[in-house]
């Protein structure tokens, strides 16, 4: 049985795909093409780690700003690699749904988040405490304090959130994602807002 790899950092890409990129034809300059995703995606369900090496480049971004969102800096790397080593693992069961590839990604992640939070939990808790609480800044401060609201948001409005702002999808790619209209996407978001803003208010 083949060995599965952890993608590295700054993957190599083949000619094949960086001289498509440099014509303009089948490369991927945005990542938002889904056309091109989708070759990239069976070519590396064909086995072609280059072309998942490509994946890998496009989405990286993505996936990292949700696991920051989330986790503590010393472990998003980790996450990161993890999350890209399930997908890559689990590409024999993905299926095109019309949904983006990076929605799929981006359930492959939020997966990866609970387990590290699940993880932490057995953790003894004291030994998380900084001794001196100045070490967190008001930046990293504000972070885990809308984190933290985003988890008290109903899961439809969540998903939304977290599609929207930290994969990055826009809306159309979001209502797809979830199978509902733009329409309803859009009251998702608003409703999300407000009900953050409230939260917020309260804390």
């Amino acid at each position: 049985m083949e060995t599965v790899e952890r993608p590295r950092a700054r993957p190599y890409i083949s000619r094949r795909w960086s001289d498509r990129k440099a014509e303009g034809n089948d490369g991927l300059a945005t990542g938002t093409d889904a056309r091109r995703i989708s070759r990239l995606v069976e070519a590396a369900r064909s086995g072609d780690r280059e072309a998942f090496a490509e994946l890998y480049r496009v989405h990286h971004a993505a996936v990292y700003r949700l696991a920051r969102f989330s986790l503590p800096v010393a472990v998003v790397e980790d996450a990161v690699a993890d999350t890209f080593l399930r997908a890559w693992s689990g590409l024999a069961t993905y299926r095109d749904t019309g949904a983006p590839f990076a929605a799929w990604l981006y359930g492959i992640a939020r997966h990866v988040v609970a387990d590290v939070h699940r993880a932490a939990a057995r953790v003894d808790p004291s030994r998380e405490v900084p001794e001196d609480a100045r070490s967190f800044d008001q930046q990293e401060t504000d972070r885990v304090v809308l984190a933290e609201a985003i988890r008290q948001l109903p899961d439809d409005q969540r998903h939304v959130i977290e599609l929207k702002f930290l994969a990055g999808l826009p809306n159309p790619d979001v209502a797809r994602a979830l199978g509902k209209s733009i329409g309803a996407i859009n009251a998702l978001q608003w409703r999300a807002i407000a009900n953050l803003r409230r939260i917020l208010g309260e804390a």
